[in-house]
Formats: structure tokens, sequence, C-alpha cells
């Protein structure tokens, strides 16, 4: 919904222009993204596997995102929030983008307006307007604090409230669509002058005649654009459990996206999921939390659709750009997992950690060191455990096996989606005349060879019989556990703050804490989890009482000793991948046989 209202505002206030005047001063501040807190902190010459030249175009590198024109933001005025300076009077909407969670970023070529990480802007072939969009690094590129210290974690999860943002739009532009003053006055003078600001970055090189050439797809993209507008209101179907920080039920929005035109497949969005960390994906089979997803082209796909790029679900047309999706996930090959920065966090106790690396091969490393199988191509294979083991919130898992009503018929969720899915991108390669060999390579045929490795998304409980890894109803993966301190709050919800409450009792552990503070807890490994008045972003707190926000789960390593638990704590800090190697569970022919 709040897509739809932005849009419709920006297309009215367009038409709007040409009665202000061209003379009138700009009233609108320069937009300065950074807060009075981080301009303090220091950020550390740290990396886990990106070049600072990987980091310009991992950063801001679009998918084909069209969320909302940057002029519009940029000419948008709010309300004064508890993060900004006291003061009177408005102040500009792009100021302080940190208080969503965003990770300010400079002014270079790839980001031309100075734009947080994860925030794309080019020229939309729908309207020809220069758009904001998302990429894949607005969630998963995080940063921890400490002692006026920042580290930068490239493929970690951030702590992001993206909906709000949105929302939070659509209300000021409410606001100033309705006033009858100065602020709407200043909006549409200011949004006049960054068009043409915005024209000066991102200039039309397309003749007449190649426009003339791309006209069938344009018709395409435009009908696709009407179609997302209709459809937007769906995704806001009763948002029952609050995403906040760091998490989003993208599975619910993707239902109400792709199949939300039928109102009997509307669900209410109840099972909001944690990022996950992205290092280590080049060799994971089955991708996703629930272990449902083996295809690198379909995943991107779909995770382009989730920041805003757009389709025609008859023409299967779309603004995603599957060369820059496959450009992105090479560098995502590139992470590693973050090493302990000691000069940011101060050193690793090593005689506590070796004590924690017996403890930690005995306790856990039989499930997270220990895969189910190795195909021949490196591809890792995890251990998955049923639910009834693992006792995690089961709703992100059982939403995912709702079925949709297509033409009548139920169809399992993970069939029809993937059918889109697939059906985008061969439009994709037919348009754009895609040759085979890049086509293989963009899908990673040489790590999943076909035909043993047969793209697909499985149903993750109604098939888990028919896939040698998920037999009885075994679901959850059991990742490696490099670089997870670097990943709170933990489990697949997000429902546990640190590691040293994971490793307490599911009764004992806390039922609320807050979310906001970037400041990281180097002896527990968790943000912040008190209100923490210094933070750019306001609190929000965290109630695990409510639906899919359980933290119940994961009770290994509950029973030790607490010395016992701060051992292994401490030795997580310094686990590396192949300091404790164990043998596959199963040969790799076990995954040819149904």
């Amino acid at each position: 919904m709040q897509r739809m209202s932005c849009l419709a505002c920006w297309i009215v206030c367009a038409a709007m222009i040409a009665a202000c005047s061209k003379g009138q001063r700009d009233q609108s501040p320069r937009p300065d993204t950074t807060s009075a807190s981080e301009a303090t902190a220091h950020l550390a010459d740290y990396h886990n596997g990106l070049s600072d030249t990987d980091r310009e175009t991992f950063y801001h590198l679009s998918e084909g995102s069209e969320m909302i024109p940057l002029a519009l933001l940029q000419a948008l005025e709010r309300a004064r929030t508890a993060q900004d300076p006291a003061g009177d009077g408005l102040v500009p909407f792009m100021d302080n983008l940190a208080r969503y969670g965003f990770i300010p970023d400079r002014k270079y070529d790839r980001n031309p307006a100075a734009l947080p990480i994860g925030m794309t802007v080019e020229r939309s072939p729908l309207t020809s307007r220069v758009m904001i969009g998302f990429n894949c690094t607005a969630c998963h590129v995080g940063e921890l604090w400490h002692d006026g210290h920042r580290a930068r974690i490239d493929g970690g999860p951030n702590m992001v409230r993206l909906n709000n943002l949105l929302a939070d739009a659509k209300t000021e532009l409410d606001a100033t669509l309705a006033d009858t003053g100065g602020r709407r006055e200043r909006f549409l003078v200011n949004l006049a002058r960054h068009r043409r600001d915005n024209d000066g970055l991102f200039p039309q090189e397309r003749t007449v005649a190649s426009r003339a050439a791309d006209l069938a797809t344009d018709l395409d993209l435009a009908k696709a654009f009407v179609a997302y507008l209709k459809v937007i209101p769906t995704l806001k179907a009763e948002t029952a459990t609050e995403n906040g920080y760091g998490r989003a039920d993208a599975f619910g929005v993707a239902r109400n996206l792709l199949f939300g035109g039928n109102p009997k497949n509307l669900r209410p969005q109840n099972a909001p999921a944690s990022f996950p960390h992205m290092w280590g994906i080049e060799t994971t089979a089955w991708l996703q939390w629930g272990a449902n997803m083996n295809s690198v082209m379909e995943r991107n796909i779909g995770q382009s659709l989730g920041v805003g790029a757009v389709f025609d679900a008859e023409s299967f047309a779309a603004t995603s750009r599957l060369d820059h999706l496959n450009a992105l996930e090479h560098l995502v090959y590139k992470l590693t997992p973050p090493a302990w920065p000691a000069e940011v966090f101060g050193p690793i106790d090593d005689a506590k950690a070796a004590r924690g690396h017996d403890i930690y091969d005995r306790q856990c490393a039989n499930c997270h060191e220990r895969p189910f199988a190795v195909t021949p191509s490196g591809l890792v294979v995890y251990q998955l455990f049923p639910l009834r083991e693992i006792g995690i919130s089961p709703l992100i898992i059982e939403n995912f096996d709702q079925p949709v009503e297509i033409d009548g018929k139920s169809v399992r969720f993970a069939t029809a989606a993937f059918t889109v899915l697939e059906s985008l991108k061969r439009r994709y390669y037919a348009a754009n005349q895609i040759p085979e060999q890049t086509q293989a390579e963009w899908e990673g045929r040489s790590r999943r060879p076909p035909p043993e490795w047969k793209p697909i998304m499985r149903s993750t409980l109604a098939e888990a019989d028919a896939y040698p890894d998920s037999r009885g109803g075994r679901v959850s993966p059991a990742k490696p556990l490099a670089g997870i301190w670097a990943t709170a709050p933990y489990l697949s919800n997000g429902s546990v703050a640190n590691m040293w409450d994971l490793l307490t009792p599911a009764a004992e552990r806390p039922k609320r804490f807050t979310l906001g503070s970037r400041e990281y807890d180097v002896a527990k490994l968790g943000y912040r989890s008190t209100p923490d008045p210094k933070a750019p972003a306001p609190a929000w707190e965290f109630n695990t009482t409510l639906t899919g926000n359980a933290n119940a789960g994961h009770v290994y390593g509950t029973t030790l000793a607490e010395a016992d638990k701060w051992a292994v704590i401490e030795y997580l800090k310094k686990l590396r991948p192949g300091d404790i190697n164990k043998p596959p569970l199963h040969p790799p022919d076990v995954l040819t046989r149904r």
C-alpha cells in the first residue's frame, strides 16, 4: 500500500509543478544522512573479503528495484524525532536515515546521491524517472560499535526497518499534500529542482530509434507497473506480527505479491525471519532458512522482487537485472567469515578459547561442523533437524507449506512460486539474447551440475520424505558457526538477543529485550539489548510472547556449567573454517536416491 500511495502522490505533484514559480529560492536544507553519533565514531579498516572497490559496487549496484522517485524523497520534509537535534520546524526526510537502521555512506561514482548502504538509484525503464531502490546489502551488511569504534561486517545481518521508511514517507506525503501553507509549496518547488539535478546525474542516452525497437518490452513493463500498483495494497494484508529491526516475513510478502490478486491467497504476515549471514553461500546446497531452494538465479530474482523490482504476470517482463544479480552473487562469494577485530573489541582470551574448543568439539560440532553430505562439485548439504527437536517457532516453515489457489486449483506455494521465477528468468534470457554459456555461468551449473542437481524449490514439510536430507520432517539446517559472533540476534526469527542468552535454558531467557542500538556486547556476543539514548535509531521492544516470536528453540548447551558456557563463547570469537573437521554423515551418492 505504501508504494502505491507514494507514487500516486508523485504523479499528482508532477502535474502541479508548472504552477510553481521557477524563480523561487530553494528552501530545503541539503540532506545529511550521517547522525551525530556516527560522525564521532571511527570506522575501523576492517574487511572480511571485499576490497574498497568491491564494496562500492556491492553497496549500490541496482537489482532493478523501483521503489520511489529519488527527487520525491529529496524534496520531502518530516517532523522531528527524538534522534534529531533540538529545534523548531520540519527537517528534510533524508536526514538521518540511520533512524531506520540504514548505514550511511559517502558520495562516489556508484553512489552519486550519497545514499546509505543498500540504496540504489537509476533511471526507470517504466517512467524514465530516477528511482530509488534497494539491493541485498540494505539487509545484509551490518555494523557493530564499541567504545567509539565501528566494525563493518559485509554479508552480516543489518538492523534495518525498511517498511517503516515507506510507511513514514507515505505519512509525510499525505501531510504535505494536505498542507495549505508553505510546506506544500516548498515541496513542489524543491521537487522540480531535484528532478533537474537528478536528470543531470543520469542523462538519457537512448535514441528514438532504440526506444522504438524496445516498444513491445516497454509496453509489457508499463502493464507490469500498473498491475504492481494494484497489488501493493495486498502487501499489507494484516501484518499480524511487527518485523522490527533486522527481520522480514519474506515468504508472507512473496505470497501476497505473486498471488494476492486472488483474495483467497492472502494470509497474515506473522512469521518474520531474521536476516541470515551470507558468507559460505557459494557452496551451500539448499538456500534460505527452510533449506527449500537450490537454485541461485531463481532465488536472486525472488529477492529482487522483494526489494521493489516489478513484473508483468502475463508476459513475465520484469525490471529485475539478472546481469547485476550475477555480479552481486559473485561478490558474495568473496566474503569470508569475519575474524574477531581485536583492535575494535579487544583481544581474545586464548586459554579460555582453547578450553572452549574442546567443549565445542564435544557439544556442538557434530551438528554444526558435520554436514549431511558433500557433493562431488563441493556443495555442502547441511544436517537438517525436525521442528519437534529444535523447538523454534514453526510458523516460518508451516506458512511456507500453505498452498495457493490458481485458476480454481490448489497448488503448493513452492511449486507455484518457482514456476513464476523460472518464467521471469526465461523471459529475461530471451529478451536480452543471453547466450547459453552465459546462462550456465549465471546459474552456477559447474557447482550445481544438471541433471543431477535439478533447480527446484521444495515444499518444506509436504515434500520432506522425497529428499534424503529432509526425510522424517527435517527442515531446519545446522550451519557452520564461523563468524556467528557477528550475526545477532539469534535463531531463525531473531528472538534471542545474544549468545549468552542462547546458552541459557529457554524458560529463563528474557521475554522482552530492546533493539535499535548498534553498541556491541563483547562478552555476550550481541547488540546492546537495553535502551540506548545515544542510538541514532529509536528503540523497539522485541516481545517473545507474540505470534511468531517464540524464543524456546535450541536448548543445546544450556546445561553446561557457567564457566564452560563462557569458554564456548570465547572460542566462537576465534572459530574459523577448518578448525574442526568432521566427515560427512553420508556419501555424496545418497543425494541421487529418492
